[in-house]
C-alpha cells in the first residue's frame, strides 16, 4: 500500500485560494443577501440569458479541449460489445417513441417552460409570455413575468429555435434525442464498476423503465437533468482517475449547468466540492483553475432564482392551510405513496417491479459494503469513490422529497422525480452483478436483463399505452387547439377558461376569461376595429343532476352582454368542452341587472 502523496502547494496556490475565497464571499452576498426580491427577479430576467451562454460556451470549449483524453476514458469493447449496447439503445429508445406519445404531460409546468425558451429565443429574456399579438404579420410577445422554474433546459431548447426558427416541436425533439444519451452514459459509468453485460443489465433496467419513455416524448426538464446527472458523475470518476486542470474545469462547469438543471440539483453542488476536495488529496497539491476560482460567481443565477422564489410565496402552489414547503409532518403520508408507487404491479404507475424487486437489494447490498470500506476509502478507486459520493447525495435528495408537501410519488406530476434513485438503482443492480462468483456473473447478468423486459412487458407497456389517457385535460387541450387550428388562417382571439400560455405558444393571442369579463368594451372596441377576425371562446359544462342536465362551470361564465354562438363541443370524461365564436358584446344592462342564467350543453359530442 503506497502511502498519499505529500501535499505541495503550488506558488500560485495560495493566491487562487484567496481569490476563490473572495469570490465566495462576493456570490453569497450578491446572491442571497443583498438584492431584494425584485431586485433579484429583475437581474434574472435581464442578465440570466448572457450568464448561461458564458457558461455553456466556456463548457464547450473545455470539452473540445479534453476530446482527446475522451477516447482514453472509453471502457475496452469489441465490436459485438457494441453491436450488442448500440441494439439495446436503439430498440429501447424506438419502443418508447412507438409505444407513448408526444404530448405535454405535466401541463402548465411544460407550458412555461415552452414560453421560456421562446423569449429566450426572441427577446434574450428569462421569462414566460404574458401576452402576445401579431404585428404586421408577425406575431410578437410584449410582455413577460420571471417564472420559478430554472432555466437551462429551457436554454438548451432556445438554442434550437435559434438554428431552425420557433418551432413547438423542438422541446419534444430534445428529450428524445435525450434518451439514447442517457442510456449510453449510463453504459459509460455501469462498465466502470461491472463487465459489459453487467452495463447492459443497467442501459435494460433504465430504458425499460416506463417512466423514462414517458419523459421522452414529453416536454419537460427530467431528461436533461437526469443526463447531466449522469455526465456530472462521468467527470467526477475522471477527475479523481488523474486529477488535473482540464478534468476539474469539465467537472466544475458540469455542476454549474447541473444546478440550473432542476430546482433540486442545487444540492449536487456539495458532492462535487467533496469530490474536489478529495482529487486535491490524491493529486498531493492544490488544483484551482480559473473555472473553479469562477464557480461561486457561476452561481450567482442560480442563487438570485432562489432569493426570488423564497421571497415570492405565491409560486409555492401550496394548498389550503400549509404554509410552509417543507415539514416532517408530511413524511408518513410521502412515506406511503413511495411505497405505492415502487411496489405496485397494477400498471397504474409508470414503474417497474423489477427496479424494485432488484435494485433496492443490491443497493442495500451496495451501501453495506460502503460503510465496510470506509477504513480503506483512501486506497478506494476513483470510481468507487465518485459513485458513493454522489449516489449518497441522490438517496439524501429522495429522503428530502419526502418532506416535502408535495412529494407523493404516486402522482403522475410527482413521479418524474424518482428518476436519478431509479438510475441508482440500475447502477447497483450491475454493480451486484460482479459480486458473485466469477462462473455466476454472466448468468447474473443475462437474469438482470431478462428481468427488467419482463417488467416491462408485463406492466411497463400496459402503463405507457393507457397512462398518458388518464391526462383528460391534456386531451381536451390538444382538441381545442387541433379544432381552432384547423380553421382558416385569420387573425383570431381565444378567450380561454385555462392558461393563456397554451395559445400563446402556438402563436394564437390568448386571455383567459377572468380579464375577458372586466374587458368587455375592450373587446367590442377591437371586434369594431377588425384587429381580430374572430374570438373564440372555450367553457367547460359540468353535470348538475341525475337527469342528465349540464351547468355551466361558475368560473367559466361570461356576463350577459357577452353573444356566444356555439361552434364544437365534446364530452371528455364526465364534463363537456365547448367552442363558441364572441358574435358581440351587447351595451351593459343598468345597475342590478342579473346575469343570464347559462345555456345547459346538450349531452352529444361532436
Amino acid at each position: 500500500m503506497n502511502p498519499a502523496p505529500d501535499f505541495v502547494a503550488p506558488r500560485t496556490g495560495p493566491l487562487r485560494l484567496v481569490l476563490f475565497g473572495v469570490t465566495a464571499l462576493v456570490a453569497v452576498a450578491f446572491g442571497f443577501l443583498v438584492p431584494t426580491v425584485e431586485q433579484a427577479r429583475m437581474w434574472v430576467q435581464t442578465y440570466g440569458y448572457y450568464t448561461m451562454v458564458f457558461t455553456v460556451a466556456w463548457a464547450v470549449v473545455a470539452a473540445v479541449r479534453s476530446a482527446r483524453d475522451w477516447r482514453h476514458d472509453l471502457p475496452a469493447t469489441t465490436r459485438r460489445d457494441r453491436w450488442e449496447l448500440a441494439a439495446a439503445i436503439g430498440g429501447l429508445t424506438l419502443v418508447a417513441v412507438l409505444t407513448v406519445p408526444y404530448t405535454y404531460k405535466v401541463l402548465f409546468d411544460e407550458f412555461v417552460l415552452q414560453s421560456t425558451a421562446w423569449c429566450l429565443h426572441e427577446a434574450r429574456e428569462v421569462g414566460a409570455i404574458v401576452r402576445g399579438y401579431e404585428v404586421d404579420g408577425v406575431f410578437s410577445t410584449f410582455q413577460h413575468y420571471l417564472d420559478k422554474r430554472p432555466f437551462f433546459f429551457a436554454f438548451v431548447v432556445s438554442l434550437l429555435h435559434d438554428l431552425t426558427g420557433y418551432r413547438e416541436a423542438n422541446m419534444f425533439a430534445l428529450n428524445t434525442a435525450l434518451m439514447p444519451v442517457i442510456l449510453a452514459l449510463l453504459y459509460v459509468l455501469a462498465r466502470r464498476v461491472a463487465s459489459h453485460r453487467a452495463a447492459l443489465a443497467a442501459v435494460c433496467g433504465l430504458g425499460a423503465f416506463a417512466l423514462l419513455a414517458h419523459n421522452a416524448t414529453g416536454s419537460g426538464m427530467e431528461m436533461l437533468n437526469l443526463a447531466m446527472l449522469l455526465l456530472v458523475m462521468l467527470l467526477a470518476c475522471r477527475y479523481l482517475a488523474a486529477p488535473d486542470e482540464p478534468r476539474l474545469i469539465l467537472l466544475i462547469l458540469g455542476t454549474v449547468l447541473l444546478a440550473q438543471s432542476r430546482y433540486e440539483s442545487g444540492l449536487y453542488v456539495l458532492p462535487a466540492a467533496v469530490v474536489v476536495l478529495e482529487g486535491w488529496r490524491r493529486a498531493g497539491r492544490l488544483i484551482l483553475p480559473a473555472a473553479a476560482v469562477l464557480a461561486p460567481a457561476l452561481l450567482i443565477p442560480y442563487a438570485l432564482h432562489n432569493t426570488y422564489l423564497s421571497g415570492t410565496p405565491i409560486l409555492w402552489e401550496l394548498r389550503e392551510g400549509e404554509s410552509a414547503r417543507f415539514g416532517p409532518d408530511y413524511f408518513a403520508n410521502n412515506l406511503g405513496h413511495a411505497w405505492t408507487f415502487f411496489t405496485s404491479v397494477s400498471g397504474r404507475y409508470l414503474n417497474s417491479w423489477w427496479l424494485t424487486l432488484a435494485g433496492f437489494p443490491a443497493l442495500l447490498v451496495a451501501g453495506v459494503a460502503a460503510l465496510r470500506s470506509l477504513k480503506r476509502w483512501r486506497m478506494a478507486s476513483a470510481t468507487h469513490v465518485a459513485v458513493v459520493i454522489f449516489g449518497a447525495a441522490i438517496a439524501a435528495n429522495l429522503g428530502l422529497l419526502m418532506f416535502y408537501y408535495w412529494g407523493g410519488l404516486d402522482d403522475p406530476i410527482v413521479s418524474r422525480l424518482s428518476l436519478p434513485f431509479c438510475a441508482l438503482l440500475t447502477l447497483a443492480i450491475a454493480w451486484c452483478c460482479g459480486l458473485v462468483r466469477p462462473e455466476w456473473r454472466p448468468t447474473a447478468a443475462k437474469w438482470a436483463i431478462a428481468g427488467a423486459l419482463l417488467a416491462y412487458l408485463t406492466s411497463g407497456l400496459r402503463a405507457n399505452a393507457s397512462f398518458w389517457a388518464m391526462n383528460l385535460q391534456a386531451t381536451e387541450i390538444a382538441w381545442e387547439v387541433d379544432t381552432v387550428q384547423r380553421l382558416s388562417p385569420e387573425s383570431r382571439l381565444v378567450i380561454t377558461n385555462k392558461s393563456a400560455l397554451i395559445w400563446l405558444n402556438h402563436q394564437i393571442p390568448s386571455i383567459q376569461v377572468v380579464r375577458a369579463r372586466m374587458r368587455g368594451e375592450a373587446l367590442q372596441f377591437h371586434l369594431d376595429q377588425h384587429t381580430f377576425e374572430e374570438v373564440w371562446v372555450t367553457q367547460k359544462f359540468r353535470p348538475s343532476g341525475a337527469e342528465g342536465n349540464y351547468q355551466l362551470d361558475p368560473e367559466d361564465r361570461l356576463p350577459d352582454t357577452f353573444v356566444l354562438e356555439p361552434i364544437r363541443e365534446r364530452r371528455f370524461g364526465t364534463s363537456i368542452t365547448r367552442i363558441s365564436r364572441l358574435v358581440r358584446i351587447n351595451p351593459a344592462p343598468p345597475a342590478g341587472a342579473s346575469v343570464q342564467a347559462a345555456r345547459p350543453a346538450p349531452d352529444r359530442n361532436q
